[in-house]
């Protein structure tokens, strides 16, 4: 999300606001695009899938502000606002 604009960025909050309010307890979230390249699951706490930017696993995070994840396949370090 370092380099989205920022109609991608604000989608990924409206995305992030809609997880929050959902009533469904697990699974992926409605209202995310296919093509977005994240999901939200999980309710309390939620959580944030994205590929990693190397190798494209995916990274799993709580969704709680800025951090640092890193990849448990290739070790690479992503700083990341959820």
């Amino acid at each position: 999300m370092v380099g989205s604009g920022w109609a991608s960025r604000r989608r990924y909050a409206k995305d992030r606001r809609l997880a929050r309010e959902s009533p469904r307890a697990r699974g992926a979230r409605p209202g995310v695009e296919p093509g977005a390249g994240y999901a939200f699951e999980g309710h309390a706490p939620l959580q944030v899938r994205f590929p990693c930017p190397v190798c494209n696993q995916r990274i799993r995070v709580p969704v709680r502000g800025r951090l640092r994840a890193r990849c448990g396949l290739c070790g690479t370090v992503v700083e990341c606002d959820t």
